[in-house]
């Protein structure tokens, strides 16, 4: 009798636990430098958790700061799995190997339509240029650790790579001539900047996907982000929030994506998983679907 009550409460305390304990989502944030991109990012992992609530439950988001911190090092401290359970960052072959990878494009394709920062003096060279084949000739800015760098290098540009807070400076010194930026990018980076301008004919197009990224061994939340992604993709909240929020909104206006020549690239660092996913028009913007499909 007395077991048989010591195993009754034993259940009843292990519901408990299960019906109270939230999932713990650790994710970077940068504090000392302010990225107003990062709130979409966030509001879109907070969506697909609330999502997510009817099948995994309450959670708790923890935000931890790894300023000065290069893209690729922040990606080696999330695969070790001890100070963050998720991150945002565009993909490769190399990154969908070594992290458990939620197939849902957080932009919708966006991070492959590029517009470029230049300085005001290449503005009027580049205003004589009549196709975007031309743009061989200039050289480019990237981020050393940047998945679009092998990108551009492997199309045959001039790739010019440093960390990435250094290269604003670098393109206003001159020391490359096209500083390609995803469509939400510039606008913000533009106002700390004296002598850099948008230009405003040309772009590149190339298939590319932001994904979140968790630890391999953290399954349950990779299927939870998964679920909670192709859930408010299925009830129009990923549109709505994709379409309405500052960030995206704002970026596809001023842009004009539509208007401009792009010059299109391959992307040989693209898995054969993201590549079907992105020419599927349930997960892309409908530009980029037009722009990288095959012709």
């Amino acid at each position: 009798m007395i077991a048989s009550l010591k195993l009754f409460f034993v259940f009843i305390l292990l519901m408990s636990y299960g019906t109270c304990a939230s999932d713990l989502v650790r994710y970077n944030i940068s504090k000392e430098f302010i990225d107003p991109k990062q709130d979409y990012y966030i509001a879109l992992l907070r969506l697909a958790l609330n999502k997510s609530r009817d099948k995994y439950g309450a959670y708790q988001l923890s935000e931890n700061s790894f300023d000065h911190t290069p893209q690729g090092r922040t990606l080696e401290i999330l695969e070790q799995g001890k100070l963050l359970d998720v991150h945002w960052s565009m993909t490769s072959i190399k990154r969908e190997k070594s992290l458990a990878t939620v197939y849902v494009p957080l932009l919708k394709g966006l991070m492959g339509a590029r517009l470029f920062l230049i300085h005001k003096d290449t503005e009027e060279r580049l205003s004589l240029l009549t196709s975007p084949a031309q743009l061989m000739s200039f050289t480019l800015g990237s981020g050393i650790d940047w998945p679009d760098t092998s990108i551009y290098e492997k199309n045959g540009f001039v790739v010019v790579t440093s960390v990435a807070s250094l290269l604003p400076n670098m393109l206003e010194e001159k020391r490359f001539e096209l500083f390609p930026r995803a469509l939400h990018e510039p606008w913000t980076e533009l106002q700390s900047m004296e002598s850099a301008v948008v230009e405003s004919k040309f772009a590149f197009c190339y298939p590319a996907a932001m994904y979140f990224f968790v630890n391999k061994n953290n399954n349950r939340l990779k299927e939870r982000l998964t679920y909670g992604l192709n859930k408010a993709i299925e009830d129009g909240s990923f549109d709505k929030l994709f379409f309405n929020h500052p960030i995206t909104r704002e970026a596809i206006a001023r842009a004009k994506f539509e208007d401009r020549k792009a010059l299109k690239l391959q992307n040989p660092n693209l898995s054969g998983h993201t590549r079907d996913i992105l020419f599927n028009p349930k997960y892309t913007w409908q530009p980029i679907h037009q722009c990288i499909s095959p012709n």
